[in-house]
């Protein structure tokens, strides 16, 4: 321990008389450690960090899975059924999506997400409240009292944290409810934690036992499983109950209904661990080429102290000494380069939260949590052995009597080049990896910004409408007031369309329905034929600029007393009506009784995501909904298309709409290439990291060539001079120590390129429209580093040119 003291004391001593080598060392090194802390920090707190629920490891998601629906939710009656399965749960609760409600009183009108619960969804999730009580039997029943749950942050932001809200009545969509509790502090619902706006307002969900629905799927499952029980277990389980149900002909066997069930955790950050773990490899491998740039100016450095390393074996320090003194110093670089790291993690942290899509869950609670800390101070000391290791090794192998005698310079020229050489070849290999990687992520987010979305995202403005059940009980009330204000809006100046929609395309998901199609048989063991529903008004495929591929769009005459229409796109009419003109034809929807005219074919639009399949979609006047499927919406997207730009009209639209009803305010606010944008900010953000970390490495790749060559050209100073004296032509001299320098950079580069084959099939996940091995990223990227290599190797290589021959041989 005496001698590890010592060893730390004269490492400082060393380090604090050459202040440039060692800023310039623990900066490079900081640069590498900060990186991968900062995308540790990411990870820890989206995947490994508990969730705010107890015991979240026992918890799965329930889904339903069929024909073309690889995930989706549960009816009433499979959430009964899966309560009943105490084998795999312990108990099972289930909740639903309220969409908006709007609160009045208590301040100016605001509309806020909200959601229904069954009573015992808390206790499923562990989660009491932070004052009050939650729901119970009682207040599920059908037919039962107003009443309701808020957010903490409801709580603190329109009542002011006042202690007296439990009991208090409060006003939501024109009706009294009475507050019965304030949940905790940061709560969200299990689907919550990539939105932007969580639950504010929970409602009991309120099933019919006695006869629940079995075909209606809008609910989502949660059950906490039994001890020894896993999600895939519970998942096999599930299989053989619904293959039972089949056979007993509750669904039919074309169906092919089955159940799931997916670990919370899995749920939570499932969809983003791919991408953060490829992250985190392309950080690793800048922290490796950061290590290999570092050991060539280690290297460069002991080579220098070799007497001084000599006169400490001559007074008796052996070679295991000698080595550890070596690392010692660059253990205490490592961990100089932590301590930066972590300042630049901090930094790099809070960048990357503000820049973070919504994709990536719990991203306003990531930070440098004490577990990243202790991480980092690991990789702070194991980044200082791998840099310090080789140049360790180097200066315990010098020989005395040659390095008291040559001034240091105990190894051959012939040894010491190719040592450099290793790791120039080392560090072009692993930027060759990292900017093909960068670049199969770039030319895939080019080619999925290049998807035609079926809609034009420019001069458009969105917002969400949501009507009070109260004051808007009926169909005429909301028929009425919806069109009233699609009529103002498209008389407003610099307004060329104007139209709304229940789910806006890119915005939300939607889901299916069946269709009975005049004249055409329904499949052997089906209820009807599946396709994805819409509500839209007039107005609205003008305001989206969608394409009318034949027939019309709906228009005023589309009345609910006028002539039930319907239109389809183009993938339902080419699937449901191949080599027919289905225009003229009818179908019933949702079961109905009432039959619909296909009055137009609109061009195909991507709804569910940019790069999911379209799907088969029907739309149903917003005016007629109520007498062709169910109930008139209440809530629906505007959609404005405009002249210029679209937030210019966005207080017109406003007080159009506070004329009309004073109570209603708008939501979600955006444009339309806003929304847009929204749906690829995950693969922008994978992109621009992954193009950030390839930049690094071409800097570092530059900087380590450079180096090289440049130390080469310094040390054959003298026999450069006198070639050029016994008449060596200059170009050849730039020629030979070009040729040297490329060598091992084209070594590294074809090293690269099959190392970036074997890895690029990780990426294949987060790839659109190219494949792993594409030609034009492989073929282009080379050439590239070919450049940035050429460029470090020309200014060492034309400084030896001008070599001047006397002063050359006087050298030393």
């Amino acid at each position: 321990m005496r001698d590890l003291v010592d060893d730390v004391r004269l490492s400082l001593r060393a380090l604090i008389r050459r202040p440039l080598f060692a800023a310039v060392v623990i900066g490079t090194l900081g640069l590498g450690i900060g990186a991968n802390t900062a995308i540790f920090s990411v990870i820890y707190g989206v995947v490994f960090r508990p969730l705010d629920y107890e015991a979240p490891e026992q918890l799965a998601l329930i889904w339903s899975r069929w024909n073309n629906f690889d995930k989706t939710w549960l009816s009433a009656a499979e959430y009964l059924d899966y309560q009943r399965e105490r084998r795999l749960f312990q108990d099972v609760a289930a909740w639903g999506t309220g969409g908006n409600a709007t609160l009045t009183g208590d301040g100016v009108p605001e509309s806020v997400p909200a959601a229904s619960v069954t009573p015992n969804f808390f206790e499923v999730l562990g989660v009491p409240p932070a004052r009050g009580r939650v729901f119970d039997a009682d207040d599920a029943v059908v037919g039962g009292p107003n009443v309701v749950l808020i957010s903490d942050d409801l709580w603190q932001r329109r009542f002011g944290g006042d202690p007296g809200i439990i009991d208090r009545n409060i006003q939501v969509d024109g009706q009294s409810f009475q507050v019965l509790g304030v949940l905790p502090r940061g709560f969200r619902f299990p689907l919550e934690y990539q939105t932007l706006r969580p639950t504010q307002l929970v409602i009991p969900l309120r099933v019919n036992s006695s006869n629940p629905s079995r075909g209606n799927h809008g609910l989502y499952g949660i059950g906490r499983l039994q001890s020894g029980m896993t999600a895939e277990t519970a998942t096999r389980e599930l299989g053989a109950l619904t293959s039972r149900w089949t056979e007993e002909g509750l669904y039919p066997e074309s169906m092919q209904f089955t159940a799931l069930a997916v670990a919370m955790v899995d749920e939570v950050s499932g969809g983003v661990r791919t991408t953060l773990f490829v992250l985190l490899g392309a950080v690793g491998l800048l922290l490796l080429l950061t290590c290999a740039n570092v050991a060539n100016l280690v290297l460069t450095r002991s080579e220098g102290r070799a007497r001084e390393v000599a006169v400490r074996s001559a007074l008796g320090a052996g070679q295991g000494r000698i080595m550890r003194l070596a690392l010692v110093e660059s253990v205490l670089l490592g961990v100089g380069g932590g301590v930066v790291g972590i300042w630049l993690a901090w930094a790099g942290v809070r960048l990357l939260i503000s820049g973070a899509p919504t994709s990536i869950p719990r991203a306003a609670e990531i930070g440098i949590h004490p577990i990243v800390l202790v991480f980092t101070l690991v990789l702070s000391i194991l980044t200082g052995v791998l840099f310090g290791l080789l140049p360790a090794w180097r200066v315990s192998r010098v020989n005395l009597a040659t390095s008291l005698r040559d001034g240091g310079r105990a190894a051959t020229e012939r040894d010491r080049h190719q040592t450099r050489s290793l790791l120039v070849v080392v560090e072009v290999a692993l930027a060759v990896v990292l900017v093909i990687g960068a670049g199969l992520t770039m030319r895939s987010f080019m080619a999925l910004t290049d998807l035609n979305p079926g809609f034009s995202s420019q001069n458009a403005l969105t917002a969400q409408l949501t009507l009070p059940q109260a004051e808007y009980s009926t169909t005429e009330s909301r028929v009425g007031f919806f069109e009233s204000i699609r009529r103002q809006v498209e008389e407003l100046n610099g307004v060329r369309a104007a139209g709304f929609v229940r789910v806006l395309p890119l915005a939300g998901e939607i889901g299916d329905a069946g269709m009975i199609i005049d004249g055409k048989p329904i499949p052997a063991g089906e209820q009807g034929r599946q396709a994805d529903w819409q509500v839209v008004t007039p107005g609205y495929f003008e305001a989206m600029q969608m394409r009318l591929v034949s027939g019309r769009f709906f228009d005023p005459r589309d009345t609910p007393d006028g002539q039930l229409v319907m239109a389809i796109n183009e993938t339902l009419a080419d699937q449901y009506f191949p080599g027919e003109d289905p225009i003229g034809q009818r179908a019933r929807v949702f079961g109905g009784t009432e039959w619909l005219t296909i009055v137009g074919v609109i061009g195909d639009t991507r709804h569910n995501g940019l790069i999911n399949p379209v799907k088969r979609k029907w739309f149903v006047p917003h005016a007629q909904f109520a007498a062709s499927a169910g109930a008139t919406p209440r809530g629906m997207t505007l959609v404005v298309r405009s002249s210029g730009d679209p937030r210019a009209i966005l207080s017109s639209v406003e007080r159009v709409v506070h004329q009309e009803d004073s109570n209603i305010p708008l939501t979600a606010v955006a444009t339309l290439g806003d929304v847009m944008s929204d749906a690829v900010q995950g693969q922008r953000f994978t992109t621009t990291l992954m193009g950030v970390f390839a930049g690094l490495a071409l800097i570092l790749a530059a900087i380590g060539i450079y180096g090289v060559v440049a130390y080469t050209v310094s040390q054959r100073t003298q026999e450069i001079g006198i070639r050029v004296a016994l008449g060596a032509d200059r170009v050849r001299v730039g020629a030979l120590v070009l040729r040297q320098g490329m060598r091992p950079a084209l070594i590294g580069l074809g090293l690269g390129l099959v190392a970036a084959g074997l890895l690029s099939r990780s990426l294949a996940s987060l790839l659109y429209g190219i494949k792993p091995l594409d030609p034009v990223t492989f073929a282009v990227i080379p050439v590239l580093l070919l450049l940035v290599a050429l460029v470090a190797i020309v200014i060492p290589a034309r400084k030896a040119t001008r070599v001047d021959p006397m002063t050359a041989i006087r050298y030393e």
